[in-house]
Formats: C-alpha cells, structure tokens, sequence
C-alpha cells in the first residue's frame, strides 16, 4: 500500500507494494495529457499539461514522476491549466551526463524555465513532500512570479530543535544504501516517519497504469543523489514570511509525527498557521476530488 512511510518524500517503496497499489486503479476514462519535453541545462524535462484557466504547477515528492498526479489533475482541471512534470533524473526526464547529486537552485530553475516555456501569467505553485521543498524554494527565488504557493508537508528537519538528530537518521539511511544496498535502504527509510494509516488507502483510485514499474529505476536516484540535499534544504525564513499570505504550508488529515512537527514549526516561525488537508502525506491519490475542492479553496 502506498502511505506516509512508503512515500516520506513522495518516494516508491518496494516493487511489490507499489505494483500492488497500482494493480487495483480503475478503467475509468480520463482525461487525455498534452505531453511534451523542454531543454533545459543539463537535462531533458517530462511535462504534462491539462485543462484550462489560471495555470497550477505540481511538483512530485521524490522518486516518483507525475504520474502522482494522475489521480487529481483531472479534478483541477476544471478550473485551472495543471501543469505536472517528472524532475529531472527522474523516469522521463533524463540527465544529460552522468547522475549527480541535484542541487535546490537547479531545482527550482528548471521549474522556472518550464513556466516561462509554457505560460505568460503567474501561476499557482502545489508542492508535495519532496516536491514541497522545491515550491518553497521557487518563492524564495521568484515570489514576483509565483501566485500562492502551497507546500504539503516538506520535510525539512533543519527547522526543528532537534535537527541534528532527525538528520542522522537520513545520513544512516544513505550509510546503509552505499554499504546493503536499495530494497534495505528503504526498509530503513521507511521506518523513519510512520504515521497515521489513511483508510481510503486500501480504495481504487485512477492510477497512471504505467505509474509503477516506471518509476523502479528512481529508488535508487532518491537515495544517491536526493535524499541527503533535500532533507539538509535550510528555508530562508525572512524571504518566505515576505511571501505571506500566498505561501501555505500544508499537513495531512492523518498525521505523522515529524512531518507535523515539521510543518508547525515551520508556520510558527513564518507567523502563520499550518492548512490541514483531507488524507495523508499523498492524500491527493487516495482522495483526489476532497483534496482538489481544499487545494482550490486554498488558492481562491
């Protein structure tokens, strides 16, 4: 089952258990994608665009694609032009040169580049897990040319009192990957944050049919070349508050211990409050139409 511990930073767990997921989505018809690919420096992005209106960026949490989306996309559609893309080193968005450790900037330019490719208003920003990190960087860096920008549960432990030691648990993750491997790397990686089960986990959902052994070859990047960079992303405090109101800081209906600390912390360093949203940390796959009508009151 695809929950918080399997997807801390929005990443696959185990073969079995996302193929598992996967196998039960449904065969309703859905909306078709606009595909296309952009160049960027050192990379070849995935995107996807649908619907029309006032544009909506999502950003994946790691070792995933925006096949996350699938789920909701169509739900916002209705109301906006939902532009999803794969991250560079990601499924289809390859690298041009060897793997490399990503950095946030590059991140959050290679977002930027695709919007100025794709749109010409300010968009909205959603970003989830992994994904949240490179939202709250993109305000930093651009807050003139973003509207609200919501970030779902980043997990950036550097906020917390006791950074240091829910850091190491990343650091001991990343020693175990270079020394056993990936399938116990992840065992490790997913006992780190285990928190509430969403029950509308176990219901059928619109799965990206090919969702799942696509994204296979993006364990092993997350904790290679993501893991560590993005869990050590210091906010920048003062550029963030400045981009109050239209950054919100979002937490799952079923809650995890760290994340939650995460979060409201985080707010309360910021001066605001943290946004509950329907579901876990992907509660936008197993609930797409309740998290699509918090998401479009959260931007309206």
């Amino acid at each position: 089952m695809l929950d918080r511990r399997t997807l801390l930073l929005g990443s696959a767990a185990a073969g079995a258990i996302l193929l598992g997921a996967c196998a039960k989505s449904t065969t309703t018809a859905r909306p078709r994608a606009r595909t296309g690919y952009l160049k960027v420096p050192g990379a070849r992005l995935y995107y996807e665009t649908r619907g029309s209106g006032s544009p909506l960026l999502m950003i994946h949490g790691g070792g995933t694609d925006a096949g996350s989306f699938t789920a909701i996309a169509p739900e916002l559609a209705e109301h906006y032009t939902v532009i999803t893309y794969d991250r560079r080193g990601n499924s289809r968005s390859h690298l041009d040169g060897p793997s490399a450790d990503l950095r946030l900037d590059q991140q959050a330019d290679d977002a930027a580049l695709l919007l100025k490719t794709l749109i010409d208003t300010p968009p909205h920003v959603f970003g989830s897990s992994g994904g949240a990190i490179v939202a709250l960087e993109l305000a930093t860096r651009y807050p003139d040319r973003l509207g609200t920008v919501v970030a779902h549960e980043p997990p950036v432990p550097a906020v917390l009192q006791d950074a240091a030691a829910q850091q190491e648990k990343y650091e001991a993750v990343y020693q175990t990957y270079r020394a056993r491997g990936v399938q116990q790397a992840f065992q490790q990686f997913m006992t780190i944050d285990p928190g509430e089960e969403d029950p509308a986990a176990d219901a059928d959902y619109p799965a990206d049919p090919d969702f799942a052994p696509r994204i296979q070859g993006n364990q092993e990047f997350l904790l290679a070349h993501e893991m560590l960079p993005f869990t050590r992303y210091r906010p920048d405090l003062a550029a963030l508050r400045a981009k109050l109101p239209e950054l919100v800081l979002g937490v799952g209906r079923y809650r995890a211990k760290i994340a939650t600390r995460i979060v409201s912390t985080l707010a309360d360093r910021l001066g605001t409050q943290a946004t509950t949203f329907p579901g876990d940390h992907t509660g936008y796959i197993w609930r797409p139409r309740e998290f699509a009508e918090k998401l479009h009151a959260a931007l309206t």
